[in-house]
């Protein structure tokens, strides 16, 4: 990352994507891919063109009609809202599904309001023996030797993007049958993500884990290759762990009983030094409302946007490009490269406006500038109790009647999402 630094991002997106590999020569991965092209432009046309009652129908297959509007929506190109009402509007009741996994990325977004950072450790015992191991090498390499975690790694490190029933797979093969402690899998998984979102990444892995859930979630061969239409199996010449009954797996797998007391594992932010306080008040735009439709980006006021490593330092290439597509729609907002805390004190910043966050490392980023947090689009008004943030399907049950009427039934379980 550079010393600070006021950025001009080219209009042309060929040049923007070369000036930001240029910026940050240091961010690893690949380059980003045509398919993903950045902002709420082209978040809108995906949403206007998803085939919504098909997605309801196939969303669990891999070629199934997914909206692919995860990047989007973590990125606030795209409120949850708005994304539930244009699709309640044009589909009416035929929306559900699609509505109901919208609603697990709110559900995940308040229990990390509620849990703050101990999102990042064991919410509750696990109801199976789990491993403490590290993340071996041949997973970040992407050389198990099992065509579908491969290509699951491959999805994750060239695109930055794996279908949700893959990430369950994957995330099972690394918890349960490898015995990787989560919490070191989950940050490397969410860190190369375009999509990547602390509470949706990380609560989804402890729900395959059984540390947010009443059992682990696991599954078989004959699960994955009917979901990708035998897409890795067919040629596959491995001894394949997953060949068996859900009864087998079970037991080879958790034979050993409960894991007993969870452990904890807390994030020490760093500390920076205080800064003194200037007069000056501005909106700071932060990674999780990049969008020209934002209220606050309609204030006559300075606007202020900071690539900064205490906070992107661990993004893809890919992800910094997808960024800066979605920052080149937006007006009137200064953007730079290096240290938000020096950037504003030499601004003359003494106060910033933002939109809230649950992300406790960005309030320390911002602590000195008493920030004032403006509350996000509610997804839906419901006030939510603590006792109903334990399962989803109680967050749902509530949740659900407001949005499609009080005879909702609910019919699914939910696994790790994005």
């Amino acid at each position: 990352m550079p010393n600070a630094q006021k950025l001009t991002i080219p209009a042309d997106r060929v040049e923007r994507l070369q000036y930001i590999k240029r910026l940050f020569p240091q961010a690893t991965g690949s380059f980003l891919s045509d398919a993903w092209r950045g902002g709420r432009l082209e978040a809108l046309r995906r949403l206007n063109t998803t085939d919504i009652e098909a997605y309801g129908r196939n969303r669990n297959f891999l070629n199934g009609n997914v909206s692919k509007l995860s990047p989007y929506l973590r990125h606030g190109c795209l409120t949850l809202h708005e994304t539930a009402d244009n699709v309640q509007q044009r589909f009416g009741r035929a929306s559900q599904k699609f509505v109901e996994e919208l609603a697990w990325r709110d559900y995940w977004r308040r229990v990390w309001y509620e849990l703050g950072d101990d999102i990042f450790s064991d919410i509750e015992d696990p109801k199976v023996a789990l491993g403490d191991r590290l993340l071996p090498d041949f997973i970040r390499q992407g050389i198990t030797g099992l065509p579908c975690m491969d290509g699951f790694i491959r999805d994750l490190t060239l695109e930055g993007y794996v279908h949700n029933h893959a990430r369950m797979w994957f995330a099972a093969y690394i918890v349960h049958w490898l015995k990787v402690d989560w919490r070191e899998a989950a940050d490397w998984f969410e860190n190369n993500l375009l999509d990547g979102d602390k509470a949706s990444n990380h609560l989804s892995w402890q729900w395959v884990a059984s540390l947010n859930s009443s059992k682990p979630y696991y599954f078989n061969k004959e699960n994955l290759a009917r979901f990708t239409g035998e897409k890795y199996c067919v040629n596959c010449k491995v001894n394949c762990p997953f060949d068996d009954s859900y009864e087998a797996i079970n037991e080879k797998l958790f034979a050993g009983g409960a894991a007993g007391a969870a452990k904890t594992h807390r994030i020490n932010l760093p500390s920076k030094d205080a800064l003194s306080t200037h007069q000056a008040v501005a909106i700071y735009v932060h990674d999780e409302m990049i969008s020209p439709s934002h209220p606050l980006l309609r204030r006559p006021m300075a606007k202020v946007f900071v690539f900064d490593d205490f906070l992107h330092s661990k993004w893809p290439l890919k992800r910094l490009q997808f960024m800066a597509d979605c920052i080149n729609e937006l007006q009137d907002v200064e953007i730079w490269a290096g240290d938000t805390r020096e950037i504003l004190k030499a601004r003359g910043i003494g106060q910033i406006i933002t939109q809230d966050t649950p992300n406790k490392q960005l309030k320390a980023l911002l602590a000195p500038f008493n920030p004032v947090y403006q509350p996000e689009v509610k997804f839906a008004e419901s006030e939510i109790s603590e006792k109903r943030l334990k399962r989803f399907s109680r967050y749902w049950e509530k949740v659900g009647a407001e949005l499609f009427g009080e005879d909702l039934i609910v019919k699914d379980k939910k696994g790790a999402s994005s």
